[in-house]
């Protein structure tokens, strides 16, 4: 009995020295830094915080989120959505921003996945000439770029004071701003001189409100708005927000700070009212300097009136050949020679047409034979956009530069 008792109390030591060595094995792995085979690493004590998501500016997301016909949340603008006008403005918005998106932006985002990811991807700054406010389409096919810098010779207008307006003239206001984007989302392109009409008659006096339709029809919140100008050295200056008194002389801009709820990342849109034909658009001019200081370049044009096919605008064409990694364009924008001559690489998407009557002169038989070369790779266009919106007969070009672009002096930006 006594051996027995003798036995069990060796083993029980010896199971403790196991024990306490296995615990001296961990404790040591622990001081070594070696892995631990379970449970995930604690983070270094010295890592950085994620950065804080950016502040909404509330008042102007809410004016933002009125003209786009969503509800603001604002105390101070809860009344005028209960008044006629504005009911019937966000309910024609809101049946207008669903067809269009099931049309085009819908089928824009898919191909956009499947065809242009790369470019997509490497486009850290956007140049839509000719674009006037469109930020719908410049969203939809470039979602992750940092800055979209948008143009055009309308001016930049101001937010609507809607508290100083009666309901008539209220309604007024939401209703040009209706026709202005509305007529845009059926045929997927602004009118000039249609917008000129509007804008003289002064309740919606530029292409700001109509920018802030697309910004919160995109879901997007507003960090900012600032005014920007020339000062007397010719340098671009930001201030911010206020209502001009009196329209300043061209060139000069807007710039929208806006981000993704839930995101930290901002994207900046930039509005210049501007003339870029090259009489107002010299090379090294405050303008040409701004446009040329930024990275990752893509331009995009859509019925761009075929101005980049003359010489009067060469400037501005020379300026997108020397910076931009791609450029995406329909055949109203830059000739397809320029690029076939510098070894651009080129695809082809959708099917080519005669210009429509409205331009002559303006035909492109070689872009024509390349669309036609049964040996060539031209790949399907699923959405339509542009001049051609009736017949719904779209082409799109997108090329990538051969080389990577020197960068152009930004002095001034």
């Amino acid at each position: 009995m006594r051996k027995t008792t003798l036995v069990s109390l060796v083993a029980l030591v010896a199971l403790g020295a196991v024990l306490g060595a296995a615990a001296a094995c961990r404790d040591d792995a622990g001081a070594s830094g070696a892995a631990r085979p379970a449970g995930p690493a604690a983070p270094p004590s010295d890592a950085a915080p994620s950065p804080p998501p950016p502040a909404t500016d509330r008042p102007l997301d809410d004016v933002f989120a009125f003209l786009a016909g969503l509800p603001s949340g604002s105390s101070s603008l809860a009344a005028f959505e209960e008044e006629p006008g504005w009911k019937s403005f966000a309910a024609d918005a809101e049946t207008h921003w669903r067809a269009f998106d099931a049309a085009v932006l819908g089928p824009m985002r898919a191909w956009n996945d499947k065809d242009f990811g790369l470019a997509r991807e490497r486009t850290a700054s956007l140049l839509y000439p000719f674009g006037g406010p469109d930020l719908a389409t410049a969203s939809a096919l470039f979602p992750g770029a940092a800055t979209v810098v948008l143009m055009g010779l309308e001016p930049v207008g101001n937010l609507p004071e809607f508290e100083r307006l009666t309901p008539e003239g209220r309604a007024e206001a939401l209703a040009d701003l209706g026709t202005l984007a509305f007529e845009f989302l059926t045929h997927g392109y602004f009118a000039t001189m249609d917008m000129m009409d509007i804008y003289s008659k002064r309740k919606i006096d530029g292409a700001l409100p109509v920018i802030a339709f697309f910004v919160k029809r995109a879901g997007d919140s507003v960090a900012g708005v600032r005014r920007l100008s020339l000062d007397e050295k010719g340098a671009w200056t930001e201030t911010p927000y206020e209502r001009l008194k009196e329209r300043p002389r061209r060139p000069y801009g807007v710039r929208i700070d806006c981000f993704k709820p839930g995101e930290t990342a901002l994207r900046t849109v930039y509005y210049f009212s501007c003339n870029i034909e090259n009489q107002s658009f010299a090379a090294g001019s405050p303008l040409h300097r701004f446009f040329g200081g930024f990275e990752g370049v893509t331009t995009f044009v859509k019925a761009g009136s075929y101005l980049l096919h003359w010489n009067n605008f060469s400037t501005l064409r020379d300026l997108v050949l020397e910076r931009s990694l791609y450029v995406l364009e329909d055949d109203t924008a830059i000739p397809y020679r320029f690029f076939k001559r510098d070894g651009w690489a080129v695809t082809l998407f959708g099917r080519y047409a005669t210009p429509v009557k409205d331009f002559t002169n303006v035909e492109q038989p070689d872009l024509r034979a390349a669309y036609e070369d049964p040996d060539g790779d031209v790949r399907p266009l699923p959405f339509h956009f542009g001049y051609r919106w009736r017949t719904q007969v779209d082409n799109l070009m997108l090329a990538e530069r051969p080389r990577r672009p020197s960068k152009a002096p930004v002095e001034g930006k």
